[in-house]
């Protein structure tokens, strides 16, 4: 009887793949070590990267199957202790496949930051195929003086496949609190076709768009016109995509709209080569997988 409930029970984990990675990061003498770790299902980490010295930590989050069928869930928790500095990536794009299960699928991501703690969630674009049923979730938790620098691109459909987003859902959010105060609070409900894949006030027609989030004032005097510089010149070099910055009391916001995903993500890579040397004086320095 045992036997066969355990056979069940694989049988249903392998329709609806469940997958999980938690990791710790702790500072040690200056360097940024890995801690305890736990991971479930297909996702992995490669081992830790050092390209810019010992005290910030590269890490890649592998999902070897590449993609979410109905009912998959990926959950990842990172959690920097005191001191730590982790970026995390993702080697390509999260795929959200078509959805024939009626049961969700999606990803949670739980980042929690301690004080003077650092975390670069930088992953590549999820993808939504036309009649998926997604959840993008993502909550960071910052501590005292901890800083979060991440960002989320989404693509609906695969323009260059001809293939639009038709049918399907999308749910989003974004939450970030700082010392269990509501500091960025973003939410996107899309059922497809909707008003708001073709509004003036909502993606125009676009398939791409992104936030990019940054835990402080980064807009000082002395980088302000810098970066009113750069917004002009890629809103130019860009048409018709487009790109907005923002300022609000300790959160600096970047969006962007437009039909290619390696538009957004060159667009906040250059947007991070410039405010990274300002907010944690390291100059940008791309995990290498960006290039492979």
């Amino acid at each position: 009887m045992n036997s066969i409930a355990q056979s069940s029970h694989i049988e249903f984990d392998v329709k609806r793949w469940r997958a999980k990675f938690s990791g710790e990061f702790h500072n040690v003498d200056g360097h940024t070590r890995m801690g305890r770790t736990e991971h479930f299902g297909p996702l992995r980490v490669q081992r830790p990267f050092y390209p810019e010295g010992l005290d910030c930590l590269h890490l890649y989050l592998l999902h070897p199957p590449g993609g979410l069928v109905g009912g998959d869930k990926l959950a990842i928790t990172i959690h920097a202790q005191t001191r730590a500095h982790v970026l995390v990536t993702t080697p390509s794009a999260g795929k959200i496949y078509r959805n024939i299960s009626g049961i969700k699928q999606g990803q949670h991501v739980d980042i929690k930051v301690a004080d003077k703690a650092i975390v670069e969630y930088l992953p590549q674009e999820n993808i939504l195929f036309d009649q998926a049923d997604g959840e993008l979730i993502t909550q960071v938790n910052i501590e005292g003086g901890g800083l979060y620098i991440g960002w989320e691109i989404t693509c609906l459909g695969r323009l260059e496949s001809n293939e639009k987003f038709e049918s399907g859902g999308l749910y989003q959010s974004l939450c970030i609190t700082k010392d269990s105060q509501p500091l960025f609070n973003d939410r996107l409900l899309l059922t497809a076709p909707s008003e708001i894949q073709v509004g003036v006030a909502g993606f125009q027609n676009k398939s791409v768009f992104g936030t990019f989030v940054i835990s402080a004032d980064v807009m000082t005097r002395d980088i302000e016109s810098q970066l009113q510089e750069w917004q002009a010149k890629i809103n130019e070099t860009i048409a018709p995509a487009c790109v907005a910055i923002t300022q609000k009391p300790d959160v600096f916001i970047a969006r962007f709209l437009g039909d290619k995903a390696e538009q957004a993500r060159e667009t906040f890579e250059s947007l991070w080569a410039i405010v990274r040397p300002h907010i944690i004086n390291k100059h940008a320095c791309a995990p290498r997988i960006w290039r492979t």
